[in-house]
């Protein structure tokens, strides 16, 4: 198997099958209401055990980036560069992801970005990249 294809545990199943559906699904704590990414048991904010996996609007600024002229990983060779970036979603929390259809010199922090559902296979694996809009 391809090392970039997702592998879901069963924290993360359902936002990758949230992807797949072209729906972006965050865990939201039930007992503050602080968003929880990356995924897992418990609230950052508070320690409560009560997540929901809440849509989100996919609305997003660039946070910061990095530009990345060597592949990071084998699997990412002959896509230099790499735009890698930390995106801040309108609902507050940031994601770690990378720029498609952008230039590196067209990159500013604080430009509004749209999230791209990137089918990676026949099966569907989907990752979840962002461009500019």
């Amino acid at each position: 198997m391809n090392a970039l294809i997702p592998r879901p545990t069963d924290i993360t199943r359902p936002f990758w099958e949230g992807l797949r559906e072209r729906r972006i699904l965050i865990p939201r704590c039930r007992a503050c209401g602080g968003w929880v990414f990356y995924p897992r048991r418990h609230c950052t904010h508070c320690a409560a055990q009560d997540l929901a996996w809440t849509e989100v609007s996919g609305r997003a600024t660039l946070c910061t980036f990095t530009i990345a002229r060597v592949p990071t990983l084998p699997g990412f060779a002959g896509a230099e560069p790499q735009n890698l970036a930390v995106v801040t979603f309108g609902e507050g929390f940031n994601m770690n992801t990378a720029l498609t259809g952008v230039a590196p010199d067209a990159m500013r922090i604080g430009m509004p970005l749209r999230p791209v559902f990137d089918v990676l296979d026949p099966a569907g694996h989907t990752r979840l990249l962002f461009s500019a809009g």
